[in-house]
Formats: structure tokens, C-alpha cells, sequence
């Protein structure tokens, strides 16, 4: 379940989300979408989890808690946690495709990111 979909000061898009085998929600970051990007899936990660969302079937994957923090490495013993119900999916796609950008990003700081492959996200 997600909620509270946003656009975030990296200028990509954040959320809440429960999922399976979660107490309660956590705030996710959408990480970047790029052209090249083999599986089309949505990378996620929370403070302390990581996952995928696949961006044709809503069906995802998500590592198990970690109070460091997940990173990338965890990804590998990652298990289904669910999947989005089609308005979800549908959400969560307009608000990626919303961001789709070659220089995303709004903060301060001048951080730029490549989130031009958001431009294909009802594509696949």
C-alpha cells in the first residue's frame, strides 16, 4: 500500500509504503530512472530497507529491515513483498513521469540528477 506520493528535493519521487512483512509505513525515495535501465523496474529504498517495483505488473521485491540501513548488496536476498493494485501503479507512474527530467532536482545545493528515462515509464 503507498501513499503520500511526492516530488522530492532530489527532484524524483518519494512515498509512503507499507508492504508485506512491514509494522507500519515508511517514507521511500524513488531512485532516478535512466534510459538504459534493463528491467524497468523502480529501485525504492527506505531507511531501512531496499527494493523494486516492477514498473508493468506492480509486483515487488523488498529486503528485510536492516537498522544501518539497505543498500544495493541487499537487494540480492530481497523476497516478494506484494504487489501495487493498479491505481497505485498508475499513481506511481504519473507522478515518475511527472519528474522526467535530464537535470532533476530543486534543492540549494545545485545536485542535478539523470531522470530522463521517467519519460518512459507508461511505455513498458
Amino acid at each position: 500500500m503507498i501513499s503520500n506520493i511526492r516530488k522530492n528535493i532530489m527532484g524524483t519521487v518519494s512515498f509512503a509504503g507499507k508492504f508485506d512483512g512491514m509494522r507500519k509505513a515508511q517514507d521511500f525515495i524513488v531512485y532516478p530512472f535512466h534510459v538504459d535501465n534493463p528491467t524497468f523496474a523502480a529501485m525504492v529504498q527506505s531507511d531501512t530497507r531496499i527494493g523494486r517495483i516492477h514498473m508493468q505488473t506492480g509486483a515487488l521485491i523488498m529486503s528485510p529491515s536492516r537498522p544501518g540501513g539497505s543498500f544495493g548488496v541487499h537487494l540480492a536476498i530481497a523476497k516478494p513483498a506484494g504487489c501495487l493494485n493498479g491505481e497505485e501503479l498508475l499513481l506511481l507512474k504519473a507522478a515518475i513521469f511527472a519528474t522526467a527530467s535530464s537535470e532533476a532536482g530543486d534543492n540549494s545545493l545545485n545536485v542535478v540528477t539523470d531522470n530522463s528515462g521517467a519519460l518512459e515509464v507508461f511505455g513498458h
